[in-house]
């Protein structure tokens, strides 16, 4: 069933005189949205594109604010502002963003879904689960006919890289290598020494990489990724952001420069527990990150890639709202790709103690599942995880693997002490090229452009 449209705005001008401690200077933007939208295209682009960017900061900073009890005003009045501050920048009309609601909705559970959920199961024997999954991945990522397949495996893989950029980090993640009060050495590449890193990728095969940074304002905007996303594809590789959640005028301009895809984890869905682990930093906000998705596919940006970590809550319970999460984004945004990946916690800062480690084997079973619900989406690994797993997932339903990866900028033309400061310590210590043989004898087809996959 579709949902009711957003209230306008001035339905809430006398809730939020009463209850808004800012009333003073938001009921002015509230006439001035009124008068702009009145005026349509009439009114200036500037002023248009002001307003729209200073109506979605105060809704982000309302959710944040009240995100722990959100009244049927809160969530109305979150919903007005989304629909227009997207009016005003001039975008498409839409429905306003329910993600919140989506990763809740039983509604968004279809027959997929639910063989999914029972594949998590642990009363439902492995051996059945993989083999469902090995024959959906063989079913839509087989390779092209007239090539041989194996029963090990026969469909594609995409190798690539990630390119870590700066390891700044404005952040107080508890797990992470990057949090603002680890005591590493910091490195932020510049555009030159970021080509650097691409040609020695270059070399070793890769014509797809992953741009990584940490979040700090300062130095990793806009402008700074864009001009790598052009450098780099006029070196003929393509490239995904792994980077902060944008402003959708942001991701437009990255997708402009050449980003075919934005990976974003939500890390954890259960919002306390998301805050206990993002204490400070603009990844507090759990609302932004949230929607990053959305914004980047309004934006442009073709593929969309989800996640969570795992240790950082009750793994079965996680995996259901990222489902969901993931049906609600393909509903909305049919022709955009689904890609989806489990980064797993194997070490963290000193004095983090993963509160809910994965075995192996629910490990298998959530990729398993993960394929059940999606049987069209890339599902990726990382090099956080031990060649010999990697090759067992591989076979079953992995479809976008890393290889050879360093996880601190600089880090591949440099070794020893200049590669302090990684992000996560690294598994699978095989060269890329030892990772295609493997997979061309298991009966792979080994790709490495994305639009090959």
């Amino acid at each position: 069933m579709t949902a009711p449209p957003a209230l306008p705005l001035r339905c809430f001008a006398d809730w939020i005189g009463r209850t808004d401690e800012h009333a003073a200077s938001r009921l002015p933007l509230l006439e001035q949205a009124e008068r702009l939208l009145a005026a349509g295209s009439d009114a200036p682009a500037g002023d248009r594109q002001s307003l729209a960017a200073k109506l979605e900061r105060w809704r982000y900073q309302h959710l944040a604010r009240r995100s722990h009890g959100l009244t049927p005003m809160d969530r109305g009045l979150a919903e007005a502002l989304d629909v227009a501050a997207h009016a005003l920048s001039g975008r498409p009309p839409r429905l306003p963003r329910r993600p919140r609601e989506a990763i809740m909705d039983l509604s968004l559970e279809d027959a997929a879904v639910v063989e999914a959920k029972t594949a998590l199961d642990p009363q439902v024997g492995l051996d059945v689960v993989v083999h469902r999954a090995i024959g959906l991945t063989r079913e839509y990522f087989g390779v092209r006919p007239g090539r041989e397949s194996s029963s090990a495996g026969g469909w594609r893989v995409l190798l690539y890289a990630p390119l870590y950029l700066s390891s700044y980090c404005v952040n107080h993640c508890r797990y992470c290598g990057f949090r603002y009060p680890n005591p590493i050495p910091r490195k932020h590449l510049t555009q030159e020494q970021a080509l650097r890193e691409a040609d020695v990728l270059y070399d070793r095969g890769f014509r797809h990489v992953l741009l990584v940074a940490g979040d700090f304002p300062d130095r990793t905007t806009a402008d700074y990724f864009g001009s790598i996303l052009r450098a780099l594809r006029a070196r003929g590789m393509t490239a995904a952001v792994e980077v902060a959640p944008q402003t959708a005028d942001a991701y437009a301009a990255l997708a402009s420069a050449g980003a075919c895809g934005v990976t974003l984890y939500q890390e954890t869905y259960a919002e306390d527990l998301y805050a206990l682990y993002h204490p400070r930093g603009s990844k507090a906000l759990y609302d932004w990150r949230l929607e990053g998705l959305e914004r980047a596919a309004e934006a442009g940006m073709a593929r969309l890639g989800l996640g969570i970590l795992l240790g950082l809550a009750d793994p079965r319970e996680d995996l259901i709202p990222l489902i969901r999460h993931g049906r609600y984004l393909a509903r909305r945004f049919p022709d955009h790709p689904l890609a989806f990946s489990l980064p797993r916690i194997h070490d963290a800062p000193s004095g983090f103690q993963v509160p809910f480690p994965v075995a192996d084997e629910t490990f298998v079973r959530m990729y398993c599942a993960l394929r059940i619900a999606f049987p069209q989406a890339d599902l990726l690994l990382s090099t956080r995880e031990p060649a010999e797993l990697r090759n067992r997932l591989a076979g079953i339903c992995i479809t976008q693997m890393s290889a050879g990866s360093c996880t601190s900028p600089g880090g591949y033309e440099e070794t020893g002490e200049a590669r302090a400061g990684e992000q996560f310590p690294v598994a699978d210590h095989r060269s890329p090229a030892e990772v295609a043989t493997w997979l061309q004898n298991a009966g792979f087809g080994v790709v490495w452009r994305i639009r090959e996959a």
